[in-house]
């Protein structure tokens, strides 16, 4: 009888790590460093090696029974840990981190044994004490939970590599209480529930991590009862406390318990043991079978051939029975600490006696933190940050001077007796510029919704639904209304937009009230200001747009277009439930290159102060200001959650930026002219390709735009280009089945002579 083959589990642990990296790299296009990766697994083994090698006094093998296969696997799945989770601007932070992480193991034991998990050590030291590392929560997405929950329970069920009931436990602890706190006590809809356990964070942390069985408490009753503390601590300080990435600092935090536990309640330690491979016996005679091999290599040989190819943050609220509608939106963001400054544009039309903003607060406002600001600042941040588009002249390749200009894409986003009989309390009462402002808070979302209606304001049907779960979670109601005398007084009746300030750890904005009286998605620009670097979306993948590519000449006539329907078909392709990135940079006075290529003045000093850049004052030429515009377009399905941001020390320059080139007039003939043509038409060929990656749209919804390119000749017209690019894709198509048949007439000899032997 054949034997199966058995492999040290921790094979298989390193292979599904690495294939999650590797996925979400590819697939999801992580801005991951290879350099850095290389660095931390290099740094990990080198410093497992050193340790190990002192700590036996003697230079340990590389190979043999006491060669890495002994030594090196679990510091390489610590290496891979590193390398999924944490994310840093310098490589010396990756080594610093590996280094922690390995010395962890040899410093941190109690009775020969290590009681911290490394990875988990190296990440919190990293985060702790250097000013440039992150975790990125929401960089897996929504989507990919299936796929990574899967092959993880995969993994633990086919190897039992990992003590699965303590990955359970902390399930029921984490996930069992939120639940209960935001289906039960807030009352939000199930989906909100799923979307805070859609990380693939949370689930590496819970198969990878916390169940390593190496720092998880011996006795089995006693890895229950920590996974579950484990749980309901970082499901407290999630919760209540807004804390960021609780899990893992919440394991490190206990790790110390574990040692006196196993003292107490002794137990068998665990011990690493071989694990075999199911079906192999089956598989290696599978791949021995003769007509398999056959085929299996036809459709490599195929494969080798291949070619590669607005609304506000409340929601607006009508006296009348006019239909107001929340389309568009632009909110300036400035965040340092737990001290917040948000700005809120107004693009409402209308009468404007009957507008009216509802907008939750963590806190209760005083009148010196609301004011008016100048609606000119979103007007300089949106042209100076917007996508852009590159104009280049090609020299003449007979004569042998470069032009260059900008086109600039303008994005324009687009009573108490009564209250208190209702639950309802007016808890300030505001007169600032042309706005009437009431803090409300509400003892239930029916008394908060009765109050509103029969004071005039015609709410949105479904409203009351979503004002529960802001009700339950002790938010205040920051209400506006335009004071018609004090409109009077401004030159052109315009509505200012609103800026306020306050302090709380919740840096988030509460998108869902203005779902509730909009059609369809809607469009919202953050212009997001801090001292560190980029500010990202925690619970959403942020995404950077598609930049550098070049595109056909003719997109410059109408750049509004294209650059809509590359967002548009970015958003499809990355998933929908995703920020995009359109603009990232130092904008610090000190800094003096701000982009790349610039469309106008960067935004001065006193403009930076006018949209909440407070630390600005008194020393603006010293200040750190990082400037960081998202792109969101969101629905009720995709969004079924508020946005929450979190400051980032990343401060990788960034812009959606696309060239077109115009062509060098050709005349008289010479050598480098013919080199030059062909050059032409392979540009344009890439072009036109860009064209339809970009946009997701055909060369012929764009044709009317083509008034060719003078000076060339009408063979090099995108016209005749693209003719000649689908001629290509056909011929294509055909070697494609030619290919296909070949492989069919392989496989069928195979299989015959497979019969005859």
């Amino acid at each position: 009888m054949e034997k199966a083959i058995t492999l040290d589990p921790r094979w298989f642990q390193a292979g599904f790590q690495l294939l999650f990296l590797t996925y979400g790299c590819l697939a999801l296009h992580w801005p991951v460093s290879m350099v850095h990766c290389a660095i931390t697994v290099a740094g990990c083994i080198l410093f497992q090696y050193v340790f190990e090698s002192l700590r036996q006094k003697q230079r340990i093998p590389l190979s043999g029974p006491r060669g890495f296969s002994c030594w090196g696997f679990s510091v390489l799945i610590s290496a891979l840990g590193l390398c999924l989770l944490l994310r840093c601007n310098l490589w010396t932070t990756s080594l610093f981190a590996a280094f922690c992480t390995v010395a962890s193991k040899f410093v941190l034991r109690i009775n020969g044994r290590h009681f911290i998990n490394p990875s988990a050590f190296g990440i919190v030291t990293a985060l702790l004490f250097t000013n440039d590392a992150w975790l990125s929560p929401a960089q897996w997405g929504s989507s990919t939970v299936l796929f990574f929950a899967i092959f993880t329970l995969g993994t633990i069920v086919v190897t039992r590599v990992q003590k699965l009931d303590v990955s359970l436990a902390f399930l029921a602890g984490f996930a069992g209480l939120m639940a209960w706190r935001q289906l039960w006590v807030l009352g939000w809809p199930a989906d909100h529930f799923a979307h805070t356990l859609a990380t693939g964070s949370l689930l590496l942390f819970t198969f990878f991590m916390i169940s390593d069985p190496r720092t998880a408490p011996a006795h089995p009753v006693l890895r229950i009862v920590w996974g579950f503390a484990v749980g309901a601590i970082a499901f407290y300080l999630s919760a209540f406390k807004w804390m960021y990435h609780t899990p893992i600092f919440v394991v490190v935090a206990l790790a110390p318990i574990v040692p006196l536990l196993d003292r107490l309640f002794p137990a068998r330690s665990f011990q690493w043991q071989a694990a075999s491979l199911p079906g192999y016996a089956f598989l290696k005679r599978v791949l021995h079978y003769t007509p398999f091999r056959k085929m299996a290599a036809a459709a490599l040989l195929i494969l080798l051939s291949a070619e590669q190819a607005a609304a506000f943050c409340g929601f607006y609220v009508s006296k009348a029975d006019g239909t107001l509608k929340n389309k568009t939106s632009q909110v300036i963001l400035a965040r340092d600490g737990d001290h917040t400054v948000i700005t809120m544009y107004n693009d409402f039309k209308g009468d404007f006696r009957e507008f009216a903003m509802v907008v939750p607060v963590p806190v209760l406002l005083k009148e010196k933190d609301i004011r008016v600001v100048d609606p000119q600042i979103f007007q300089t941040l949106n042209d100076y940050s917007g996508p852009r588009l590159v104009e280049y002249h090609e020299e003449n390749p007979c004569e042998m001077r470069v032009e260059e200009k900008m086109m600039l894409m303008d994005m324009v986003p687009q009573a108490a007796s009564d209250a208190r009989q209702k639950g309802v309390r007016i808890e300030a009462r505001y007169l600032v510029g042309e706005y009437d402002i009431l803090i409300l808070s509400a003892k239930q979302s029916g008394g908060l919704y009765d109050w509103l209606r029969s004071n005039g304001y015609r709410i949105p049907t479904g409203a009351r639904e979503v004002l529960e779960p802001y009700v339950k979670s002790n938010l205040k109601f920051f209400v506006v209304k335009v004071n018609e005398g004090e409109l009077k007084k401004l030159k052109n009746n315009f509505l200012r937009p609103i800026q306020i300030e306050f302090n709380s750890p919740k840096f988030m904005l509460p998108i869902r009230l203005g779902m509730a009286n909009a059609d369809g998605d809607q469009d919202l620009v953050v212009y997001a200001f801090s001292k560190q670097g980029r500010v990202e979306c925690t619970n959403y993948r942020t995404v950077e747009m598609p930049t550098g590519q070049q595109v056909p000449l003719f997109v410059q006539k109408d750049f509004n277009r294209f650059y809509g329907n590359t967002f548009a078909h970015t958003w499809q392709k990355e998933g929908r439930a995703v920020g995009l990135v359109e603009y990232a940079w130092d904008v610090s006075p000190r800094n003096y290159t701000k982009c790349d290529p610039c469309t106008g003045t960067a935004p001065a000093a006193q403009d930076l102060v006018q949209a909440g850049v407070w630390w600005m004052q008194p020393f603006p030429d010293g200040a750190d200001v990082f400037f960081t515009r998202l792109h969101f377009r969101y629905n009720r399905h995709d969004f079924p959650q508020d946005l929450v941001f979190q400051t980032t020390p990343n401060r990788a320059s960034f812009q959606a930026r696309y060239v077109t080139t115009h062509s060098a007039r050709v005349g008289r003939d010479c050598p480098e002219q013919r080199n030059y043509l062909r050059q032409v038409r392979a540009r344009k060929k890439r072009e036109l390709q860009n064209l339809e990656q970009l946009t997701g749209l055909p060369y012929s919804s764009w044709s009317a735009l083509d008034e060719g390119e003078e000076g060339l000749p009408r063979t090099l017209a995108y016209a005749a280009v693209n003719s000649d690019r689908n001629s290509g894709t056909r011929a294509a198509v055909q070697w494609w089945w030619t290919g296909i048949g070949v492989a069919v007439i392989f496989t069928a000899l195979g299989f015959r002579r497979g019969g005859h032997v």
